[in-house]
Parts: structure tokens; C-alpha cells; sequence
């Protein structure tokens, strides 16, 4: 992947340069592979403590590799990917919007209602784009799905069943350390939230749930609430168990379920299963990368100066759930 901006980019700005603080795992396997494939984005400069992890992140490119500072000092990057452990991710996020720099910050964009306030508000103050990077969502099976409600093929939408779980982090992970941000409830609670929020018409309120521990980590939550609209959520995620990851949308005269729902493969060929009564009719869905295209949609909005409040409230209402989320299942049990 070339670090140079494309021909043109200095006078017509078609490309965002992007600069990647944080040599973590999803930005190795994920992020930086979808990027070399971007129409509309490059690599700008990669950052670290340690210059020779950075320089095993992606090997033989020819971008600077920097210190956290020197990148966001950096007017060669217009937009900062961010995927420190998650106890940081106020502190970076803000000192990257202060520096100009538009983000992309893995989730969750922090640990608390107020943090991710904070963060929203520094945005604001600074006219910058922030995405929470729920990326499945650019999935297109998500806007499959969301056709064939809307189009009324299962009638009324009564309730959405969302889960999503897998075996424990290996050892050492900060997602297994309390102090870091670690736990089931940030690592996994954006899924069915942001599905939610896709699918379902009213708004959710009145969180009900049961959450595992384990040396004072919650490697488990369960849980229902129901929407302003008379539509059930009913959700489970969870560290320690078989990978599991997909939802179903119930209607009055049918059923939509999406399996590989939230980390689906840039290389898998998925369906999306429509049953109404007894016909079952399944409809493929092709292979799509949605880290390359999470990437591109965000890019464009910048490059077209497209107005990007929209994912700024959102990531406002993922937050005031997420923290009644953790109020209704969590906390009342400690």
C-alpha cells in the first residue's frame, strides 16, 4: 500500500489520508487490509510506541511511522483511526478532534454516558466527523433485511432477537482486564444496540437483565427492553462460549434471521432467510468487506462535505442506551 497521495489528491481532494494510532490486532487483520482496497482513502501514517511493532502492522510500506503526538500534529492526516484499549479512547479521541482530525474510533467510543458527552462535544466544537465504528452495519444483507420490512413482507415487526458470543480473548488481552474498559458489555453491547437502532421503528426503554462475573469482569449479559413503538428486544452476548452471531426480526406474518450477522468475512457469501408461514425462501447475499466499505461511506461524507451531525447523534443515542443497558442488567446486581 503506497503512503503517496493519488495523482490530484493535493488540488482536488479525492482521497482522505488516514493515519492509524494503535498497532492492535483488528487494525492489522481488518482495518489496514480493507484500506489498501479503499476507491478513496490511503494510508497517510501509522503510529506507536514501539516503532517495530508499528513496522510489523504492515510490512513494506513506505508511510512515516510516527509517535502518537507526531501524527496528530501531522497535516497530512485528515482523519485519525483510533483503536487503543478502550479505558483511552476519551483522552486520544479528544486530543485527535482538537488537532483537527476527523475519526473513526473503534467501539465503544468510551466507557460511560459522560465520556462519550465529552467526546461529542469536542466534535461539535471542532465541525469533526465521528464514527463509532459499527461497521457491519455497511453490510448490504443489513439493507436487504430492512427492505423486506419496510416492504411488509412479515407484517408488523413485534420483536427483535439479537446475539452475539464467542470463546474468551486469549490471555493478556486488555478486553479481559477491568481496569483497560475489558469485559462482554463494552466489547460486545454496540451489536444488538446497533441493530436496534437499524431495525426497529420506536425508540428502547425499560432495560431488564441478568450478567455473568468472573474475578470482577462481566463476561455475560442478557437481557430485554421493549421500544415506545410495542416492539420486544431480546439480546445475549457473551465471552466463554461457541461463536454465535445473529438476529431475528419477527413480524405478525413472518420471520427474517441473519446468521454471521456482525463479523461476517469479507470473503463469505451469506443469505438472508424470509420465512412467511410455511414458504422459506432464501436470499443470497454476496461476499462484501464492510470495514472497506464503513471506510469509503465515511470518506465520502468528507470528501463531499456531506453533513455528518447525523452520525454524531447517533453515536449520542448508542451511548444513553448502552448506559441503560448497563444500569438495567449490570449494575443493579453489584
Amino acid at each position: 500500500m503506497s503512503c503517496h497521495d493519488r495523482p490530484g489528491t493535493e488540488k482536488n481532494r479525492d482521497t482522505v489520508r488516514i493515519g492509524i494510532l494503535g498497532c492492535s490486532d483488528i487494525a492489522r487483520r481488518k482495518f489496514l487490509p480493507a484500506l489498501a482496497n479503499c476507491r478513496n482513502a490511503v494510508l497517510a501514517a501509522l503510529a506507536s510506541r514501539d516503532r517495530e511493532k508499528a513496522e510489523e502492522l504492515w510490512p513494506g510500506t513506505d508511510c512515516p511511522i510516527l509517535t502518537h503526538d507526531e501524527l496528530l500534529l501531522n497535516k497530512s492526516v485528515d482523519l485519525v483511526y483510533l483503536s487503543f484499549p478502550n479505558h483511552l479512547h476519551e483522552e486520544w479521541s479528544i486530543r485527535a478532534l482538537d488537532a483537527g482530525k476527523h475519526l473513526i474510533c473503534e467501539k465503544p467510543l468510551s466507557t460511560s454516558l459522560a465520556s462519550v458527552e465529552k467526546i461529542l462535544a469536542c466534535a461539535a466544537r471542532n465541525g469533526r466527523l465521528i464514527y463509532e465504528n459499527q461497521m457491519f452495519l455497511f453490510h448490504p444483507q443489513h439493507s436487504i433485511v430492512k427492505s423486506l420490512m419496510e416492504s411488509g413482507r412479515i407484517g408488523r415487526v413485534t420483536a427483535l432477537r439479537a446475539f452475539f458470543g464467542f470463546p474468551f480473548p486469549k490471555e493478556g488481552d486488555f478486553r479481559l482486564d477491568p481496569a483497560m474498559g475489558g469485559g462482554a458489555f463494552h466489547d460486545l453491547a454496540r451489536y444488538p444496540l446497533g441493530i436496534a437502532v437499524h431495525l426497529l421503528t420506536g425508540t428502547l426503554r425499560n432495560f431488564r437483565g441478568q450478567a455473568l462475573w468472573q474475578d470482577r469482569l462481566n463476561t455475560a449479559v442478557t437481557g430485554t427492553a421493549v421500544t415506545d413503538s410495542d416492539e420486544l428486544f431480546n439480546f445475549t452476548i457473551a465471552f466463554g462460549q461457541q461463536y454465535e452471531s445473529f438476529y431475528e426480526l419477527i413480524g405478525d406474518k413472518g420471520k427474517i434471521r441473519l446468521e454471521r450477522a456482525f463479523t461476517t468475512p469479507a470473503d463469505y457469501s451469506n443469505r438472508v432467510i424470509l420465512t412467511e408461514g410455511s414458504n422459506v425462501t432464501e436470499i443470497p447475499v454476496p461476499p462484501a468487506d464492510h470495514f472497506q466499505l464503513m471506510i469509503e461511506g465515511i470518506s465520502d461524507m468528507i470528501l463531499i462535505g456531506r453533513d455528518f451531525s447525523f452520525l454524531n447523534c447517533r453515536a449520542a443515542l448508542i451511548a444513553r442506551l448502552a448506559h441503560d443497558m448497563e444500569r438495567g442488567c449490570i449494575l443493579h446486581e453489584r
